[in-house]
């Protein structure tokens, strides 16, 4: 009795695969602290009741004992049943907060303030409508870079009354993305395939001269989108400058003189967010991997990716 006591207290951490569906051997209930007080007077009133053989105390007790009876069942009830399909987290920056988004299928019924929390994080409450799979999107804290894991997710509410609280927890490995925290500076970088040689002056864009429209491509600005072009049914297409910028640049670890390594990650963070804003062809050298240089959304979270990721001594 005693070891099953404890399974429901704290239940065994097993490792949980989405989707996850919330069934009877998943889902706990125990009464609150107002819903043991609640209890205890209930109780202390049907002692009263038979001391004095009071009929309307007797009324009155069972009254409020159905009440509670049904309370539980409809607070086992929200959460009972519930699917938790998938969750997608986006990359951030060391220091900011990453918001975990669960989609929650509730199935045929209406779940009414269901909690879900990270570990001890603040809680995302949430009505969730019937037959319609809903976003859920529960915050946590990061502190440092790299691959921010979360290891437990707790779902519960105490829908309608307060008196219970029925829980179930899901020990899932939930994974983001963490950057490193850009540190404000100059953007300087080692010459690129096409420069000339030059090492330490700032990047500067091609925007002199406009050259013409091409094709819009996955990662282009939308500063330069020719809306004229796309009110006209005409497409979407970018404009074209050209300047002196259009040689590649590397941005390289071995130029930020510092001897902290952290700073210098948050330093190429920075250089990486500024090239890649001004539109420049950009690289990235980090001790035992280079990154030819390129552009887009797609190159700018694959250099950014490298830093967060990168272990390696300084």
């Amino acid at each position: 009795m005693t070891r099953r006591f404890n399974q429901i207290l704290k239940p065994e951490k097993k490792s949980d695969s989405l989707p996850c569906i919330l069934n009877r051997k998943r889902v706990y209930i125990l009464p609150t602290a107002h819903g043991y007080l609640f209890l205890i007077i209930l109780f202390g009133m049907l002692l009263g009741s038979i001391n004095y053989n009071n009929n309307l105390g007797f009324l009155l007790v069972f009254l409020l004992g159905s009440i509670t009876l049904v309370s539980m069942i409809h607070t086992y009830r929200n959460i009972l049943g519930a699917e938790i399909l998938s969750v997608y987290a986006k990359p951030v920056f060391a220091g900011d907060i990453a918001r975990f988004t669960f989609r929650v299928r509730p199935g045929n019924t209406q779940r009414k303030a269901v909690c879900m929390m990270i570990e001890k994080d603040h809680p995302a409450i949430e009505n969730i409508s019937a037959k319609t799979d809903q976003p859920v999107t529960v915050t946590a804290f990061t502190k440092g870079r790299g691959v921010f894991t979360i290891n437990r997710v707790v779902l519960w509410s105490r829908y309608p009354l307060g008196l219970f609280r029925t829980w179930s927890v899901i020990n899932a490995r939930i994974s983001c993305l963490v950057y490193p925290k850009p540190a404000a500076g100059p953007l300087r970088f080692d010459a690129g395939p096409g420069d000339d040689g030059s090492e330490e002056r700032p990047v500067q864009q091609g925007v002199d001269d406009f050259s013409g429209l091409k094709q819009y491509q996955p990662g282009d600005p939308i500063n330069r989108i020719s809306w004229k072009s796309l009110s006209r049914g005409l497409g979407v297409f970018t404009k074209d400058f050209s300047g002196d910028g259009g040689a590649s640049v590397m941005l390289s670890y071995d130029t930020i003189s510092a001897a902290d390594r952290e700073y210098k990650l948050s330093r190429l963070c920075d250089m990486v967010l500024k090239a890649h804003n001004m539109n420049a062809e950009y690289g990235l050298s980090l001790p035992g991997r280079n990154i030819p240089p390129g552009k887009g959304e797609r190159h700018k979270h694959l250099c950014l990716k490298s830093l967060a990721l990168f272990y390696n001594a300084p």
